[in-house]
């Protein structure tokens, strides 16, 4: 018995026999809501921590995706020397330069889709969090 109960089991009158057992009765249901309610916050407090480390994940994907733009930026003027060379040269692009140009757009796309909806979820996931 939890020591909220035990002192109003205490108080209640000895010869009220009946009205002991209603008072039992309804400390039960008292002990069972503040039982309830405890595991019911745990379970809150536990998922608003998910929700912010999803948040926090998400955010490092935004970082990183950035990361890898800058990386693919910093490319853009060797590919640039690249293809005035050849054409300079009247050759074609060695075909592992045209695979890697082709895949450095690529990549360039979708980094900037990645880290626009990133950003986006994470702005929506820490509006959860308040």
């Amino acid at each position: 018995m939890n020591p909220i109960s035990k002192k109003i089991y205490n108080k209640l009158s000895k010869e009220d026999k009946t009205e002991l057992e209603s008072q039992k009765i309804e400390l039960a249901l008292v002990d069972d809501i503040v039982n309830t309610y405890n595991k019911i916050k745990s379970d809150a407090d536990s998922l608003f921590m998910d929700v912010r480390r999803a948040a926090q994940d998400v955010d490092k994907v935004s970082i990183d995706a950035k990361a890898v733009l800058k990386r693919i930026q910093a490319t853009e003027s060797d590919v640039k020397q690249i293809i005035k060379a050849t054409n300079d040269l009247g050759i074609e692009v060695p075909s592992e330069a045209k695979v890697a140009i082709r895949q450095l757009d690529a990549y360039r796309s979708d980094m900037a889709e990645l880290n626009q909806r990133a950003d986006k979820a994470s702005t929506g996931l820490f509006a959860l969090l308040g």
